[in-house]
C-alpha cells in the first residue's frame, strides 16, 4: 500500500491518500479469479477493479468491504500498511 500526503484545496487540510493496487492485484491472483470474476462477485464493474489495482482511483471504503468479501479476507488486510 501506498500512503500519499497531499493537501485537499476543498476542505482546507492535509488528507492521506490510500493506494491498494498491489495488495488487491495480490489477493485476486491468489483467489484464482480475473478482474471480471472479482468485480461480477463483488459487485462492481471490471474497470473499477481495473482502475484501483492501476492506482488510478482512491476506493471507497463501502467498495474496499465489498472486494473483500468477494475475496473472504478481513478488508483491513488490503489496507494494511507494507513494512
Amino acid at each position: 500500500m501506498i500512503i500519499l500526503t497531499c493537501y485537499n484545496w476543498v476542505v482546507g487540510k492535509i488528507q492521506e491518500v490510500v493506494k491498494i493496487g498491489a495488495q488487491l492485484r495480490e489477493a485476486r491472483e491468489q483467489a484464482l479469479l480475473t478482474q471480471e470474476e472479482l468485480a461480477a462477485r463483488a459487485g462492481v464493474q471490471p474497470f473499477t477493479i481495473s482502475r484501483i489495482e492501476t492506482d488510478k482511483v482512491e476506493p471507497r471504503f463501502s467498495t474496499i468491504r465489498k472486494l473483500a468479501k468477494a475475496l473472504d479476507m478481513d478488508p483491513q488486510a488490503l489496507t494494511r500498511r507494507e513494512s
